[in-house]
């Protein structure tokens, strides 16, 4: 690659694996490969060799079972929650954890195209709520990287696609099963916009699920075959060869109807056949549970849009994801919606089409190879999609058309307010259970949003207003306290205010803008006195941001 071609990044940070992709001179998606490994995917798995060193990939999943407290894996699953970890006197939070897999797969890119890695775009499900969002941008940052962007995979999957060409609107389902989460988003392609209709999903299930069914299944079948005195579930290499095995059965059983596997422990050996029936018969719970949450999205749907029969109204299915490769994928969406599914590259869609969402913000951001501060003009805009179509040898038109899109997010989460139901009996002596949450904006709302709400005092010659920003904590939206979350730095007091009755005025209005800023203002008309609050939904705080970044920054990473 040439010493002036720029270069623009997508990462896919999976659960399981983590995938780079770039543009290359010829305009093209290409795929960064491990330095050591050679391979296309990096295993999201991190393993803290001592209190300097910190390896990840390959070598660091092979540590998994036989040094298990040194490591780390499936964090994307704790993304935006309070967890800890502790290496060699150090604090981890999945953050920084993320950190150190995004440093290396920076390096990896950085070897492997002869170029710094710097601005990068990263992907989250679509499903992700704001606070999973900041935690992957706080990730990168803690890396030491510029995050131009957090995009859906499903939106980058559909750019790699390319169902984002044309005028014509279409409707396009997106059905991702990971490593390690599945969501399945509805996405609505115009001439000029790639919008979110709705989306849902579970951080809780994907591939390595039916991973784990799969050495349940062969651990019984080894113990029917064989009766030793050493129990197998003690014994780390063998579980670690174990998990191995089933997860390469998983992927053989996707091409043949049959795979025979030997199981050797202490000293006995067992045959086991397995077959697609077998496998599709202990996993079938898994994936009902994908096809329900797509008809939950479906009905969702249904209900965004005033239409009686969304699944007929879906014009294309993608299936992305590297477990919906399993036959049996497809089988259920057809069977269940008639539908027939595509499935492309699904292991690489979404870094590709995060380098894709790249290089079209670029056109935004790139003069003479750097960043400007202001948004071009049509012509300037015209000029740079001209120059960066010389420069990667890319169809200009097509580039143009990347560039003209535009990209509408859904909010994932309700967000509220907590009011007081002061006609409950008791409400005075217990105002905890009276309390409940006044969601403002909804799960699935495009964004930006702005909605107002008219509250009020509650007792007479109230001097003071507790304002408390809350957030959906499940799959459904619920007015219950404890089916909400209290956001971070989420509170604030209007206070002195005049001596007022009870169910005077309170003017309340909460914006979320398209990055994920929560704007609450509230105001006290008579008085005057006003509240505002702005917070960008997060686990840590600046602080705190500071000190992962100096300790991610003095720790040597490979793969």
């Amino acid at each position: 690659m040439s010493d002036d071609a720029a270069v623009y990044f997508g990462i896919d940070l999976g659960t399981t694996y983590s995938v780079v992709s770039y543009i290359d001179e010829y305009g093209r998606p290409a795929l960064v490969r491990d330095p050591v490994s050679g391979s296309e995917t990096t295993p999201s798995v991190v393993f803290f060799e001592n209190a300097d060193n910190v390896v990840v990939g390959a070598e660091a999943r092979n540590n998994a079972v036989l040094d298990s407290e040194r490591v780390v894996q499936r964090v994307k699953r704790e993304m935006g929650r309070e967890r800890r970890w502790e290496f060699d006197g150090r604090t981890y939070t999945p953050e920084s954890i993320s950190a150190l897999i995004l440093k290396q797969l920076a390096q990896a890119a950085a070897q492997d195209t002869g170029r710094e890695v710097r601005d990068v775009v990263i992907t989250v499900p679509a499903y992700f709520g704001m606070l999973e969002r900041d935690a992957t941008r706080k990730a990168g940052e803690i890396a030491g990287l510029n995050v131009i962007g957090i995009v859906p995979e499903p939106v980058a999957a559909a750019l790699q696609y390319e169902v984002a060409d044309g005028a014509a609107e279409r409707f396009v389902l997106v059905y991702d099963l990971g490593g390690g989460t599945f969501d399945t988003t509805v996405i609505r392609v115009a001439a000029d916009t790639v919008e979110v209709v709705c989306t849902d999903g579970d951080q809780e299930l994907g591939g390595v699920d039916w991973d784990d069914r799969l050495v349940t299944y062969l651990l019984d079948e080894f113990q029917n075959q064989v009766d030793t005195a050493e129990d197998p579930r003690e014994d780390p290499e063998f579980m670690q060869e174990l998990r191995r095995n089933a997860e390469d059965l998983k992927r053989g059983l996707s091409n043949v109807t049959t795979r025979t596997q030997h199981l050797r422990f202490a000293g006995s050996v067992a045959t086991v056949e397995v077959t697609r029936e077998i496998f599709e018969r202990i996993t079938q719970d898994l994936l009902d549970n994908t096809v329900r949450l797509t008809e939950r999205t479906l009905e969702k749907m249904a209900a965004k849009l005033a239409v009686e029969n969304p699944a007929g109204h879906i014009d294309e299915v993608l299936l992305v994801g590297g477990s919906s490769k399993m036959p049996a994928v497809k089988a259920a969406l057809s069977d269940r919606f008639g539908w027939t599914p595509r499935l492309h590259d699904p292991d690489f869609a979404v870094a590709k089409g995060a380098a894709r969402f790249a290089l079209s913000r670029a056109v935004w951001n790139w003069e003479a190879g750097g960043p400007t501060e202001t948004e071009p003009t049509v012509e300037e805009r015209r000029e740079r999609v001209h120059a960066l179509a010389q420069r990667l040898a890319v169809d200009e038109s097509a580039l143009a058309r990347l560039a003209d899109k535009k990209i509408q997010n859904v909010l994932p989460k309700a967000f509220g307010v907590r009011l007081l139901d002061t006609n409950q009996p008791g409400w005075q002596e217990n105002p905890e259970s009276a309390s409940y949450v006044e969601h403002l904006v909804h799960a699935d709302e495009t964004l930006p949003r702005t909605r107002s709400l008219d509250a009020q005092t509650v007792v007479p010659d109230q001097h003071e207003v507790e304002i408390s920003i809350y957030e959906q904590a499940g799959g459904t939206e619920s007015p219950e306290l404890s089916d909400n979350k209290p956001v971070d730095h989420g509170r604030g007091v209007i206070s002195g205010l005049p001596s007022l009755p009870a169910g005077s005025p309170i003017d309340i209005v909460m914006i979320v803008d398209d990055e994920g800023l929560l704007t609450v203002r509230a105001s006290e008309p008579v008085s005057g006195q006003e509240l505002t609050i702005e917070v960008r939904v997060s686990v840590l705080s600046p602080e705190e941001v500071l000190d992962a970044t100096a300790t991610v920054s003095a720790l040597s990473v490979r793969s």
